[in-house]
């Protein structure tokens, strides 16, 4: 019977953007952004023929008037103060003068920021829920929204698909909270710590660059300190043990006791530092500076948990659910599994001892990866 393994790993565009997108003073709107699946910017009353161009006069005095009008609802709506609307009565005092900072977060959502790339969107305090989306598509002059904040008046939108993964606020990092509780609009995350940290969140597993990350969930209301401190310790046996293999070693490592052979092949430089949510349920996740020892991890986690016998495994094909092509991550992990586990058929008390153990550390923490491992319905290979 052949076997599948589905890594769960996103494997993430070198050019791929996150963004952080306020929900406006208050979190006002947070419920409309859930409601529609989109998010959008504090501009009422608005509509664009095309992208906002903000260098554009027409487009400037647009926006304007979307500020005033938002103006006059924060105000009460007083009858005799209603704001025009006809764009061209709002004119500008100095011509060329840069484009204010509300117009450049414009640019930023509805021009720059591209279909897949990340939204993370911040809820009221450190218990809320932080959505994590992906755009569906470039801007749609035609896709508005309104919000009961502002009645009828219609706002320009962009579509969102929400991903699964949903965290609250404590969750995540001190650098990533700053960023939410800062009250721009809308802001691109570029720290390569900072990205890292939303991709954890965001994807589990995941290759950027040269970068792999693992991202495992601790789902148990209870966790006994030495379950936890067993499933960490297999973790960092799977990273030596991929160390070993790269080396052409893996035939010595197996010989070894669990403890020598970590401590003779685990590679710090590889790894980085290393995050951990304690409360019941929890996570710990951290960043690889190598692009397949994440999804290495992830496999071996996977396969000793169900207890497959290495001789199928050795067979194993990847189907990667995180992404809709197949990839050179793909393919290197099928390689680097099927490899691993033609040299385990060799030891196979050592497999057997090693699948005992992460089976009984994974049961009592309620361990959760992206990875799984699927009987292949067809058959093929």
């Amino acid at each position: 019977m052949s076997l599948i393994l589905d890594p769960g790993q996103r494997v993430i565009d070198a050019d791929h953007q996150i963004f952080i997108v306020h929900p406006g003073d208050g979190k006002r709107f947070y419920q409309d952004f859930l409601a529609y699946k989109a998010v959008f910017l504090d501009i009422p009353g608005v509509s664009f023929p095309a992208a906002p161009n903000i260098e554009d006069e027409d487009t400037r005095r647009r926006l304007r008037m979307a500020r005033a009008i938002g103006g006059w609802y924060r105000a009460g709506r007083p009858a005799a103060k209603s704001p025009p609307r006809d764009p061209d009565t709002y004119t500008v005092t100095v011509e060329g003068r840069e484009a204010p900072r509300f117009m450049q977060e414009v640019k930023t959502l509805y021009v720059d920021a591209k279909p897949g790339d990340l939204i993370v969107i911040p809820g009221p305090g450190y218990n809320s829920a932080v959505i994590l989306a992906e755009l569906i598509e470039g801007f749609d002059p035609d896709y508005r929204v309104n919000s009961i904040r502002y009645g009828a008046e219609m706002i320009p939108a962009r579509r969102l698909n929400f991903l699964k993964s949903t965290h609250a606020k404590y969750e995540f990092g001190r650098r990533a909270i700053r960023l939410m509780q800062n009250r721009q609009a809308i802001i691109r995350v570029s720290d390569e710590a900072d990205r890292h940290e939303f991709y954890e969140h965001a994807y589990g597993d995941y290759v950027f660059g040269d970068v792999s990350g693992s991202y495992m969930e601790i789902t148990e209301t209870v966790v006994d300190q030495k379950d936890l401190t067993d499933v960490l310790f297999l973790t960092n046996l799977y990273g030596a043990m991929y160390v070993a293999l790269k080396a052409g070693e893996l035939d010595k490592f197996l010989d070894m006791p669990w403890h020598k052979a970590i401590n003779q092949y685990y590679n710090r430089e590889l790894f980085g530092d290393i995050s951990i949510e304690v409360h019941s349920p929890g996570f710990f996740g951290r960043p690889i500076r190598d692009a397949a020892i994440a999804g290495f991890i992830a496999a071996m986690v996977a396969l000793a948990t169900a207890g497959i016998d290495p001789a199928t495994a050795a067979e194993v094909d990847v189907q990667n659910s995180a992404n809709q092509h197949v990839s050179v991550c793909d393919m290197t992990l099928r390689d680097d599994v099927r490899a691993t586990m033609k040299m385990v058929t060799n030891a196979h008390l050592w497999w057997d001892e090693l699948c005992e153990v992460q089976k009984a550390a994974s049961e009592q923490t309620g361990l959760k990866t992206k990875a799984k491992v699927i009987d292949n319905p067809s058959g093929g290979n």
